[in-house]
């Protein structure tokens, strides 16, 4: 199942690639821990807190509320608005 929304990054990728991001205007709160490549990765990491993001998020194996980045577009940040391309 793949979910594609806009999202607010509520913890910011730790050392373990880690983050936390909400979605629009649900609230619910995914948890990411995979990424579908550097690319993504590297979109994620530069996001600090607060910042909105439009993500599609993939299942990251059978484990509860944990998903994978597939894509990372444009965010808006408290820099203004930073475009990233679909990968």
């Amino acid at each position: 199942m793949a979910k594609s929304n806009k999202f607010t990054v509520v913890s910011e990728q730790n050392d373990h690639d880690h983050a936390a991001v909400r979605a629009h205007p649900r609230n619910e709160t995914y948890h990411i821990v995979d990424y579908a490549d550097g690319t993504a990765r590297e979109r994620v990491a530069d996001l600090p807190a607060g910042s909105v993001v439009r993500m599609e998020l993939s299942r990251a194996g059978r484990r509860s509320n944990v998903w994978c980045a597939e894509s990372v577009h444009v965010a808006e940040t408290d820099g203004g608005i930073v475009e990233t391309a679909k990968r």
